[in-house]
């Protein structure tokens, strides 16, 4: 009886110390595969910015000579917004987007463009009468209600109608993580207003 414990004992001890031995083996491997991984061949950061910097410049002039050659194209007018927001031009991009909307003036997209440019710049009103323009043309622009919550919400502290946008975004997107950040927002809110 003593043998099959002391058998056991070791069965027991050699399974641990080829448990521990393969997991310190995984731990030691793991971190060296990564010095065998492809770097990247050019390191200079100064020079990458400068040649995305021109490249950007070479892409604005473009669009811009687009825009020249036909500005009572919509499409193109927007694709000279949206590279003027990428590119940190904002009143740029906003005067692009009135051009649009003077040829489209339903033109969802502009005025969502548009009202998070003034979002970011922290012009929440003009943000808001454009959300409001976008929902009462389309009522159901998932994005439009995400927005308006999030203003309200966040910069006007009215956490009741944020809610309720935030509401209706989520009966429109359904599931994704948009709306699961909507469902945080709702919480996040309830417990500010002292609804919890």
């Amino acid at each position: 009886m003593f043998i099959r414990k002391s058998v056991k004992k070791n069965k027991f001890q050699r399974y641990v110390f080829i448990t521990i031995t393969v997991l310190i083996a995984i731990g030691l491997v793991i971190p060296l595969a990564g010095l065998f991984q492809k770097q990247p061949v050019n390191t200079d950061s100064s020079q990458g910015t400068a040649q995305d910097v021109k490249s950007f410049q070479e892409q604005l002039a473009t669009l811009e000579s687009r825009v020249q050659e036909n500005p009572g194209n919509a499409e193109v007018l927007m694709e000279l917004g949206e590279a003027y927001v990428r590119y940190g031009k904002p009143d740029q991009a906003v005067k692009t987007f009135e051009q649009v909307l003077v040829i489209d003036p339903n033109n969802t997209q502009a005025r969502y463009d548009m009202s998070y440019v003034y979002y970011l710049s922290n012009k929440s009103d003009l943000a808001i009468a454009q959300l409001k323009e976008i929902i009462s043309i389309d009522p159901n622009h998932k994005e439009g209600h995400y927005l308006y919550g999030i203003i309200l919400g966040n910069s006007k502290k009215d956490y009741a109608a944020g809610i309720q946008e935030m509401e209706k975004f989520i009966e429109l997107a359904k599931e994704g993580i948009d709306a699961e950040k909507a469902r945080q927002k709702i919480e996040e809110w309830k417990t500010l207003s002292g609804q919890n």
